[in-house]
């Protein structure tokens, strides 16, 4: 029996599935797919994935080239798939963590903080969704649409987390458990390593896209890996934040609302157990 912060008693448990393996799964499901997309493409596939739009030598193939060949495309869409569910029910989490800790904002701050929790989770949803929609319309698919849902997952993932890391700030008023400290450090860290790889993106393609230099797609790709990496890392560090929280499936019992109706139950219970002594 495992009791609700407001809601009551869950009884019958037959889930319980604690925020560890959850966020090990979850973060694992894109990070091994990747990591082994990139090997066997590299190995096996190793001048198709390095074909460039200037036809210069390439190293490092990008990741919606080992993504979009076959058959690694198969795995990365079906772990994408397997990954989007529990991330789409961790936007859920974080909103609804930050509306509970609405109390420790500074009351300037309160009205500001109710929106932009709205705010963070829309950016979360969107970047989730975009992740899951650039992992099944591929590059050799369509192009044009991959190039524009890949752009919007860049800069709502990069809002995301220069927001969330904000609201992270103000919802402990300043105040951090040990816990807090490490989750809002990894937070920082892996924001900065995320800006910087974008920075060395922009300007590779740029590079590469305008004046053909030989290595600068190569550059590109890198930074692409280390983007990838730090969001799954970023994301990783909601284990902190919810590492004594489990999923239940089980049945909800209220409880009784108020002092009065708990006395009432009793009495009843008490009444009904002196008639069956009497019978």
């Amino acid at each position: 029996m495992a009791k609700t912060k407001s809601k009551g008693v869950v009884e019958e448990i037959f889930l319980n599935i604690p925020m560890w393996p959850f966020a090990v799964v979850t973060v694992s499901l894109p990070g091994v797919s990747l990591f082994v997309c990139f090997v066997t493409a590299v190995i096996f596939q190793f001048d198709d994935v390095n074909e460039t739009m200037c036809n210069v030598k390439n190293f490092i193939p990008s990741i919606s080239a080992v993504t979009g060949v076959t058959p690694q495309t198969y795995l990365w869409r079906t772990c994408i798939a397997l990954h989007s569910t529990p991330r789409f029910a961790v936007c859920l989490f974080t909103y609804n963590h930050y509306v509970s800790r609405a109390h420790s904002v500074h009351p300037q701050r309160l009205a500001k903080y109710m929106f932009l929790i709205k705010v963070n989770f829309w950016l979360n949803f969107v970047e989730n969704s975009c992740l899951t929609l650039v992992a099944y319309i591929t590059n050799r698919e369509n192009y044009p649409i991959h190039e524009k849902i890949f752009v919007v997952f860049m800069v709502t993932s990069l809002a995301y987390m220069l927001l969330n890391t904000i609201l992270f700030n103000w919802s402990r008023a300043g105040s951090f458990s040990g816990t807090d400290r490490v989750s809002y450090y990894w937070k920082k860290v892996m924001f900065a390593s995320i800006a910087t790889a974008t920075a060395g993106l922009l300007a590779s393609f740029i590079l590469h896209r305008v004046y053909c230099v030989v290595g600068a797609f190569s550059v590109f790709s890198a930074c692409e890996y280390v983007i990838a990496y730090t969001n799954m890392g970023y994301h990783f560090t909601a284990y902190l934040d919810f590492k004594d929280r489990s999923f239940l499936f089980g049945r909800l019992c209220p409880y009784p609302r108020n002092n009065n109706e708990s006395s009432s139950l009793a009495v009843t219970n008490n009444n009904v157990k002196l008639k069956n002594k009497a019978h």
